[in-house]
């Protein structure tokens, strides 16, 4: 399925070319992860997060960004960015995290931001969430 081919579930219409002309559709060898904060999964967890004022914006960030999903590609790289947990260091915390095995007709990704783990993506309004595997685990 091509990128024009695709009905997002956010309204892409930003004012710039969105997604973004570099972003890529996953082929499904490749799993994600999200953490997940609802107590039971639902497709409000995969929503874009809201901008808040009281924290300055990535370098990067754009309209089109905003209407994406941040998910990662390595399961520790997002604990340490999302966390800011320090290599080896354990909080005692009890985490939720999603995990999806992407396909071109979930949407599209593009890695973004200083966190080379951290991908920006685009969902379908076909994506799955019943593909979602859930697993809690300890940080």
């Amino acid at each position: 399925m091509a990128a024009g081919e695709i009905t997002y579930f956010e309204d892409v219409n930003v004012g710039c070319t969105c997604p973004h002309e570099d972003a890529f559709a996953p082929k499904g060898d490749k799993t994600y992860y999200r953490i997940i904060k609802a107590e039971a999964l639902n497709s409000e967890c995969f929503l874009p997060t809201p901008i808040r004022e009281d924290r300055p914006l990535p370098d990067g960030f754009d309209d089109c960004i905003g209407k994406s999903v941040s998910v990662y590609d390595d399961l520790q790289g997002m604990i340490n960015g999302f966390f800011k947990v320090q290599a080896g260091k354990k909080k005692n915390r009890i985490i939720k995290i999603g995990q999806l095995q992407l396909t071109e007709t979930d949407g599209v990704l593009k890695q973004t931001f200083d966190n080379k783990n951290h991908h920006s993506w685009w969902r379908s309004q076909a994506f799955n969430l019943a593909a979602v595997t859930v697993q809690e685990i300890e940080i």
